[in-house]
């Protein structure tokens, strides 16, 4: 069943460990890369360090079409999951939409709390 929307919203909470300044120090440089080899069709929407009133300690919010999510995910997996002790991402559309089987194929690969 395909999507009445093609453009996705993604809220992704994270709860970082303690790190050292030298980890600090990595962690920015492997962020900004991060930001730099986006899938194509993704872009962030909001960076916050601070996530007030949850467990987290920050939250990123990107937009673009539900395929390049998983291809981000692939990517943070790959880059940050290093120094993220938890994580809980919210999957929303922009305008109206029918149920996808391609949003539970991305959500039953995603670890739980």
């Amino acid at each position: 069943m395909s999507t009445g929307a093609t453009e996705f919203v993604y809220l992704q909470l994270y709860r970082l460990r303690t790190m050292t300044d030298e980890e600090k120090h990595q962690w920015f440089k492997d962020w900004a890369d991060i930001k730099k080899n986006l899938p194509k069709g993704i872009k962030i929407v909001t960076e916050a360090g601070n996530a007030f009133g949850t467990p987290f300690t920050g939250f990123t919010v990107y937009e673009g079409p539900l395929d390049k999510f998983k291809e981000l995910t692939e990517i943070l997996q790959e880059k940050s999951s290093h120094i993220v002790e938890r994580s809980l991402t919210i999957m929303g559309t922009k305008g109206f939409t029918l149920p996808t089987s391609s949003i539970e194929e991305i959500l039953s690969t995603r670890p739980i709390d």
